[in-house]
């Protein structure tokens, strides 16, 4: 199974992430057995030495932490009959930490409707009956008096449409391999990886709109939700749920932005004066530098349309907000910050390569001009000097090659230090 970083907006899955050990109470026996080798007869040993090790996993609820994302949202009401809901774990290998006899994750999302099952409340041993609490409690101890949520269907019949088959336990739970950097998850998540869990059946919606109730249910040591056929319904235990709702439209950012209540935002109570000025500025306590009290206008995002430029100024902090907020959405952004280091980091070796090539310029330029006739004044005739000329021609190519700046080509000194006096061959320095 592959486990290398992925690229930003691609997505890897996987069938399933199963842990080397499954939740429960292991026992392990350790001993020695103590040979004299050069006799070869046996020795006292050690007593056996054994020990118990839980290995722990939710079991009867799930903290609200395991949960990262769901499908549609708590209470939220739009057209959602297109899109199966599901259930996003922090923990990849959560729906398989228990299985089944087979294999099968204990974990399952179901959809229901009010006329189709309730959600009871009572002691574990209570609502899941006997028989399957001596199944769990042999399993791994637990209370069988501790307050849980049990999912009840109407009747069997409705039971049995409500329940994937237990092939489809496994084919609705997978895991997913994200990238992180571009999303609302980034700081929140250490390592991209992802289990879900997906219901079995649309929410289709009717001419009213229709209440939903997702329930993510226990599978634990409940062979009988498949094999019962008579009588009342298995009850299921519910590890967590949350309601909402599917109408023929709505549920998406551009439909609750598009039917805004723009005046639901500073409508002042009966009969008391606008909050806002007629700007859509609302005044604001605050405090000047010198500790004075003063009083400063804010304009928020969502009141109509803004003013063009913003206002500025000691009395209207709408501008400094605006930057402040930008600012903060900037810093909390690991790649965008990866990409403003990068640019400081190539200006500068810009500027530095931008100023070597300058200095390096100047030098040949100044020796170009002067070096000849420095040497001139000093020597002979230029004829009886050929250094003169060599250094004429050396400076005109190293000219030619000042477009790519090198730092260790150029003295820092600049043109002070090239147009220097050459000593003749075998003067003394």
């Amino acid at each position: 199974m592959p486990e290398g970083p992925i690229a930003a907006g691609s997505i890897r899955l996987h069938d399933k992430v199963t842990p080397s050990l499954t939740a429960g109470v292991y026992r392990f026996r350790s001993s020695l057995d103590v040979r004299k080798v050069t006799l070869g007869t046996a020795q006292t040993a050690p007593p056996e030495h054994v020990t118990h090790v839980q290995v722990g996993a939710p079991r009867l609820t799930l903290d609200a932490s395991e949960v990262t994302a769901q499908h549609p949202p708590r209470d939220a009401v739009g057209a959602f009959g297109d899109r199966l809901p599901h259930v996003v774990l922090g923990r990849r290998t959560l729906p398989w930490e228990r299985r089944l006899s087979d294999g099968t994750p204990w974990l399952a999302l179901l959809l229901v409707r009010a006329d189709e099952a309730t959600l009871v409340t009572g002691p574990l041993r209570t609502v899941v009956g006997d028989p399957v609490y001596n199944k769990l409690n042999a399993t791994e101890p637990v209370d069988g008096n501790r307050t849980v949520v049990g999912l009840r269907a109407k009747d069997l019949p409705t039971f049995r449409a409500l329940l994937p088959s237990r092939t489809d336990v496994g084919l609705l739970t997978h895991v997913r391999q994200v990238n992180v950097a571009d999303t609302a998850l980034a700081g929140r998540d250490d390592d991209g990886w992802f289990a879900v869990v997906t219901a079995n059946r649309l929410p289709l919606g009717g001419a009213a709109p229709v209440t939903y109730t997702a329930c993510l249910v226990s599978l634990e040591a409940r062979d009988d939700a498949w094999s019962t056929t008579t009588g009342s319904p298995p009850t299921l235990l519910v590890l967590a749920s949350w309601p909402f709702t599917t109408s023929t439209a709505g549920g998406t950012f551009e439909h609750l932005a598009a039917h805004l209540d723009l005046g639901g935002f500073g409508a002042p109570p009966a009969g008391q004066p606008a909050l806002v000025d007629a700007a859509g500025a609302l005044g604001l306590a605050g405090t000047r530098r010198d500790g004075t009290p003063t009083t400063m206008g804010y304009r928020s995002p969502l009141l109509g349309a803004a003013p063009d430029p913003l206002p500025d100024g000691p009395g209207d902090v709408t501008a400094d907000a605006a930057f402040e907020l930008g600012r903060l959405l900037a810093a909390a952004d690991g790649r965008f910050i990866r990409e403003v280091v990068a640019w400081h980091r190539a200006t500068d070796e810009a500027a530095r390569s931008a100023d070597a090539a300058g200095v390096r310029t100047d030098s040949v330029r100044s020796y170009a001009a002067t070096g000849p006739t420095l040497r001139r004044a000093a020597a002979a005739p230029v004829d009886e000097d050929p250094l003169a000329e060599l250094g004429v021609t050396f400076a005109q190519r190293l000219l030619t090659r000042t477009t790519r700046a090198d730092l260790w080509q150029a003295h820092p000194g600049g043109a002070g230090l090239v147009p220097r006096q050459l000593r003749r061959e075998g003067e003394e320095s």
